[in-house]
């Protein structure tokens, strides 16, 4: 059996759901853009008082959240690494020194004022008093080996101020001197290091050192970071040195990191909010040997239905098509084809309850916009999943957006079929006599399926099409237009009473004057 035909015999009925959204959606990426954009956000030269207090004023202590797994260390590194155990803090009392809270006394005149109190405490500094200036920065005359020297490369890490210090200070390569001191100190505690990954400003300086780690440094990051991979990528300032770790590492290293989530629960790990960008970054950025079990894994109904019906979930689903379906030049194309056809199997299976959910019906939206590759399965979405259900989806919150790109990306061929139903695949009612182009008219969502109806002809008339048309063809949207010109003017004393009529009216005006309207922008549906 073909392909294709294992594809159709898949198909699944439509399962309307009522609700409706027309930009896809945009998760809160501000704290997990790539790593090399978030690194950015600590390390830029801009100055800022904010710091936030710190438990309440007690000596700060880290949450280690994993237990570390032990492996031995081969001889070809330092004796440092060798001899010293990767889960033995330290310090005394497994905390990362004394790090005690410290506050920049501005001598405020009215304390208690509301505005005073929230600036005192957005003032407040971990750094050592021998290390602050009088605006509670760092102290110009500080050096790193001063902090070396006096123990204090966590307090500095986890300030703002000093973790900011630390990035423009350390040396961008290995020197044999105080780069490999300071790496050695914050990699030694396998447990400090993570904890230092999730601090919010700590991981800046992880980052940093991963920027400018040499291959046996990497190394050394990466059996750190593969001992909580799963929880790290869950956490919003580790998830940051998770993503720069997978683009910087060696290619061996950063699809190691992957591997680990092999076993993963990659539902939970797509529709988390951080999480999500690490699998992104992942697809994105490795080949695709090192994680064809996301595809695999979303050949499932349950896993993929799960993850497409996600905010952040769809996304991911939607990157995997982006990366499966482009360059078909490349040696792997073969390799992502099988796979992207496995995936397209699902989804069209799939397509009537994708194409009604809120997010989920993005991911249809995706497979009907791309070309290339994906024209094959955009045809197969059109006849088996749209065809002979346009009138019913059209009155979907979610489903009419799918209908509108249907009708906007379709060869000439299915936007035939797809016009045709509108005007005479439906028999009228029997006591109302309204067909479907009269329902869809008057319908607070139907009436953009319209108005994209209007568009595509307007578009083929004016010559504007984004390819060649036959003057057949031409001719037919002609006669398309004026069949709904016709039935606008006959209802249009009853359109006028609504905002969408008054649109439709609009664009059949600018169509009779040779000029087009923008495309109907149904954000507000």
């Amino acid at each position: 059996m073909s392909q294709q035909n294992e594809i159709n015999s898949y198909i699944a009925p439509n399962k309307p759901i009522n609700g409706r959204i027309y930009e896809s959606p945009a998760p809160n990426q501000a704290h997990n853009e790539s790593a090399s954009a978030t690194f950015g956000g600590c390390f830029n030269s801009y100055s800022s008082s904010w710091t936030p207090a710190r438990n309440n004023g007690q000596p700060f202590t880290p949450m280690f959240q994993s237990t570390p797994k032990q492996t031995g260390a081969p001889t070809k590194y330092p004796a440092w690494r060798n001899n010293t155990p990767s889960a033995t803090p330290r310090r005394q009392n497994n905390e990362l020194g004394a790090v005690r809270l410290r506050l920049i006394d501005l001598e405020l005149s009215d304390a208690t004022n509301s505005s005073n109190t929230s600036h005192n405490r957005s003032l407040r500094s971990t750094l050592p008093v021998w290390a602050i200036d009088e605006h509670g920065g760092v102290s110009a005359n500080v050096t790193l080996k001063e902090v070396l020297a006096n123990e204090a490369l966590i307090e500095f890490a986890t300030d703002k101020n000093g973790c900011r210090f630390l990035q423009e200070q350390y040396p961008a390569v290995s020197d044999g001197g105080i780069h490999d001191e300071i790496f050695r100190r914050m990699v030694e505690d396998r447990s400090m290091f993570l904890s230092m990954c999730r601090n919010m400003f700590g991981n800046f300086f992880v980052q940093r050192m991963v920027e400018c780690s040499n291959t046996e440094e990497q190394e050394i990051v990466m059996e750190h970071l593969v001992t909580d991979m799963f929880a790290l990528c869950l956490d919003k300032s580790a998830c940051r040195v998770i993503q720069l770790a997978i683009q910087k590492l060696e290619t061996h290293l950063a699809s190691r990191l992957a591997a680990e989530l092999r076993e993963a629960d990659l539902v939970r790990l797509s529709i988390d909010q951080n999480g999500n960008h690490v699998i992104q970054k992942i697809i994105k950025t490795l080949p695709v040997s090192a994680w064809d079990f996301v595809v695999n894994f979303f050949c499932n109904d349950d896993n993929l239905i799960a993850v497409c019906q996600d905010k952040y979930g769809c996304r991911v689903v939607q990157s995997t098509i982006e990366k499966l379906s482009e360059d078909p030049h490349t040696e792997c194309y073969n390799q992502r084809l099988h796979l992207l056809q496995q995936l397209m199997v699902g989804i069209t299976r799939n397509c009537g309850q994708l194409a009604s959910n809120e997010f989920a019906n993005y991911v249809v939206q995706h497979v009907v916009k791309c070309g290339g590759a994906m024209e094959t399965f955009r045809d197969i979405i059109i006849e088996q999943c749209l065809l002979r259900n346009l009138l019913s989806m059209s009155q979907e919150k979610y489903a009419s957006h799918v209908v509108e790109i249907a009708f906007l990306r379709a060869p000439h061929r299915l936007a035939f079929e797809m016009m045709e139903e509108i005007f005479e695949g439906y028999i009228p009612h029997p006591e109302t006599n309204r067909d479907a182009l009269d329902i869809l008219l008057f319908h607070q969502y139907g009436n953009y399926v319209i108005q994209q109806m209007i568009n595509i002809c307007c578009t083929a008339i004016l010559g504007q099409s984004e390819r060649h048309l036959e003057q057949k063809e031409i001719e037919q949207y002609t006669k398309w237009l004026e069949r709904i010109k016709e039935r606008v003017t006959r209802n249009s004393h009853r359109l006028e009473r609504f905002s969408s009529g008054k649109k439709i009216i609009e664009a059949l005006h600018a169509s009779a004057t040779g000029t087009q309207l923008a495309p109907p922008n149904s954000q507000y549906h």
